[in-house]
């Protein structure tokens, strides 16, 4: 084997080496949190800790076609890091259990794509929306749904971009 290859392995083994040992090495702090049991029945807001995860029940009474309502749901940061919150993208944002969200004029709930820095020990708010189709029909008299709504948070520190995080892992 000629020297060239031998100094090219061995220039290859330490990158390779370095890589692994470089990203094995970097990780972020990470939570979860859900808004969950938002049941469409009688009235009141409640946001608990419950560990990791946050929680809120929204109560919604007496809705009938073409009503539509905004709400705030309060996330607060009951940590020592500042993080970025956001709603969790794509399908597992909102969990809609009920007949209220089903067939083709069921309750729509708007998209939530806020990105919030909550420093340590403060609160900040998400808005929410609803909107409940004029076309919605006799199906859905005395029809319920309860909505959950999933949170995620990360660090800032060491993962700050212009309007959000490097990293959401």
């Amino acid at each position: 084997m000629s020297i060239k290859k031998k100094i090219g392995g061995a220039v290859l083994a330490t990158a390779l080496g370095a890589a692994l040992i470089s990203g094995g090495s970097y990780a972020l702090f990470t939570d979860t949190a859900e808004n969950t049991g938002n049941t469409f029945t009688t009235g009141g807001v409640t946001i608990e800790d419950i560990g990791s995860t946050l929680k809120s029940t929204h109560f919604f009474d007496d809705l009938a076609p073409g009503d539509a309502e905004s709400w705030t749901v309060t996330i607060e940061n009951k940590n020592n890091l500042d993080a970025w919150v956001k709603v969790v993208d794509g399908a597992e944002a909102y969990d809609m259990t009920g007949d209220l969200f089903k067939g083709e004029h069921g309750l729509e709930i708007s998209e939530n794509t806020q990105v919030v820095k909550i420093p340590a020990g403060q609160s900040r708010t998400f808005d929410f929306s609803y909107n409940f189709p004029k076309e919605a029909g006799n199906v859905y008299q005395g029809a319920k749904g309860e909505l959950t709504i999933n949170f995620q948070a990360v660090q800032v520190r060491n993962n700050d971009g212009d309007s959000g995080p490097t990293s959401w892992e």
